[in-house]
């Protein structure tokens, strides 16, 4: 409100209490604050009961009038209820808000001052250095050729599941399965055998290799694939299943 607030007029009656107001917002009003009447007498403001209604005091000295001009003048109450305001918002948030230092100086709050520095999502990202992996969605199982994927743990050659079963599907060229238990029956060398599979997919699904170390009898198997046709398993000769001859070959235990 301005110093003077004298929007509209009033009509005031000899006597009465009561002025009333056309195109008046009285409701501006304080009980306390200063009304000059058209008589250029004095009064008390004391109750803006509308906007187009006002008690003041004394009754109304002067001649009766309507659509006269007038002023009111806020004299007191408003310094004391701004101070008693701003009091207690000190009271409540000074604390909080002398913490917040020169953090409260930002739109966007930069990582210098513990923020993000960008006000989106993505920004944000970037502006933290996160790459493309923070958006990145989690391979769900060892045939997830989804692109995009972030490998983890047991899948993508970065060690094993426990209690693992080989899919026979590629995910392309890195290694999509190491170790892990491996049971059905695979006919290596005539025998159903059950031990620890390395699977490796070449530069597309056409080629790729299997190690497979037998826990029966400690020996390794190789597999190849060619063309997308698995060649027959063979059999690494170590100390443990061939010996020398005399003659100095090799002789199968």
């Amino acid at each position: 409100m301005a110093s003077w607030y004298t929007e509209g007029t009033v009509t005031v009656t000899n006597g009465s209490t009561v002025v009333a107001g056309a195109g008046t917002k009285f409701s501006n009003c304080r009980s306390g604050d200063l009304f000059a009447g058209p008589d250029n007498g004095i009064y008390q403001v004391i109750n803006a009961a509308s906007d187009t209604s006002v008690s003041i005091s004394p009754a109304y000295r002067g001649p009766t009038v309507a659509g006269a001009a007038y002023g009111i003048v806020p004299v007191n109450g408003y310094p004391k209820a701004l101070a008693d305001a701003v009091n207690q918002m000190l009271l409540q948030w000074g604390e909080k808000l002398a913490a917040l230092g020169t953090t409260g100086n930002y739109d966007t709050l930069p990582i210098s001052k513990g923020g993000t520095g960008a006000a989106t999502q993505a920004g944000a990202r970037t502006a933290l250095g996160m790459g493309t992996a923070a958006v990145a969605t989690l391979v769900g199982t060892p045939s997830d050729s989804a692109s995009g994927r972030v490998l983890t743990v047991g899948y993508g050659g970065i060690g094993a599941k426990d209690n693992a079963v080989f899919e026979g599907t590629f995910l392309g060229t890195e290694y999509f399965r190491t170790g892990g238990t491996v049971t059905g029956n695979f006919n290596i060398l005539g025998g159903a055998l059950t031990g620890s599979l390395t699977t490796h997919a070449g530069s597309n699904a056409s080629v790729g290799t299997h190690v497979f170390f037998d826990w029966n009898d400690g020996q390794q198997y190789n597999q190849v694939m060619n063309n997308g046709a698995w060649k027959a398993w063979t059999k690494v000769y170590t100390t443990a299943n061939t010996t020398r001859a005399a003659d100095g070959t090799l002789k199968a235990i």
